[in-house]
């Protein structure tokens, strides 16, 4: 969540601050899921200082720096500017992309796709939103027709094998001076939307529209909430629940409030709401709903 890599243009002291800087921005734009958030009053001082808030970085292939800053330090400052906060739980995107070279079309599956792949992860990566890309597994010839053809029904439908969330549909057109031209399509649920523009673009639309859905500004808020797991007959289950708990990304701790013979209350501490934990929950996938009203789950086997 709280780690992106940069190009580094230059050398010396300034060029790494002004990758901070960039990095900083990046980190902004993925948290609050606003494109304008590294310009905003209220966090325009992170990105000036951005040195100061990292937590380590090193060096990468390509001239790049992978930076860590801190994220409590960062919410903080979000909360404090009364702006929305999109935490790491993120949802999997599909992508079916079809590139056309002079009447030649080739779709990028998992296992190909070259420079046009490689740009949409990472205006993705950029973005925190985690992409798949159609495998063995899919009808590669015929989804490349239905991409093209606007037959985007099964396409959608496939979302379903690879546990996605939404589906990203592009149709690009190489030009002669190394640009594309791409028509992209995005649809989950309850969203959906079109645009024009770039390889990167794509990207930008599901962020744009997920961020619609996902970040909220109550999302700076600590609850305490009880969590009953059922099914905790031996230690090792114990310590399973309190495993998956604990690495639930708006988890910030975990106390034992009762233990009963066949199940334990857990007392969480969380950053956010009911509703944004029992979504982490589920997707999370160890504990099963028995009673998501009552916040009762089953610790699965």
């Amino acid at each position: 969540m709280y780690t992106v890599t940069v190009l580094v243009t230059g050398q010396g002291e300034s060029a790494q601050q002004a990758a901070f800087r960039e990095a900083m921005s990046d980190i902004l734009i993925r948290a609050t899921g606003r494109r304008d958030a590294a310009e905003l009053d209220g966090l325009a001082p992170l990105v000036a200082q951005a040195g100061r808030h990292v937590v380590s970085f090193r060096r990468a292939a390509g001239g790049q720096l992978a930076v860590t800053f801190d994220g409590l330090t960062i919410e903080n400052a979000i909360d404090a500017a009364g702006l929305p906060f999109w935490g790491p739980d993120r949802p999997l995107t599909l992508v079916w992309l079809v590139v056309d070279r002079g009447g030649r079309r080739s779709l990028a599956g998992s296992a190909t796709g070259g420079d046009e792949k490689q740009r949409v992860e990472l205006a993705a990566t950029r973005r925190g939103i985690p992409l798949a890309w159609p495998g063995a597994g899919d009808d590669l010839g015929r989804g490349l027709q239905q991409a093209w053809s606007g037959d985007h029904e099964p396409l959608v439908n496939a979302a379903r094998r690879y546990g996605a969330d939404g589906v990203l549909i592009g149709r690009a057109v190489a030009t002669a001076a190394g640009q594309h031209n791409v028509e992209w399509t995005f649809s989950s649920a309850g969203l959906s939307a079109q645009t024009r523009g770039d390889l990167e673009s794509g990207p930008e639309l599901a962020a744009d529209r997920y961020a619609s859905a996902y970040a909220s500004r109550n999302a700076g808020q600590r609850i305490e909430q009880l969590v009953t797991v059922t099914g905790i007959d031996t230690l090792e289950a114990y310590a399973a629940a309190l495993r998956a708990l604990g690495r639930l990304p708006l988890v910030r701790g975990v106390a034992v409030d009762e233990v009963a013979p066949d199940a334990v209350s857990f007392a969480l501490t969380v950053r956010g709401d009911p509703d944004a934990l029992r979504h982490a929950i589920r997707r999370e996938g160890r504990l099963v709903p028995v009673d998501e009203s009552r916040m009762i789950f089953a610790l699965a086997p």
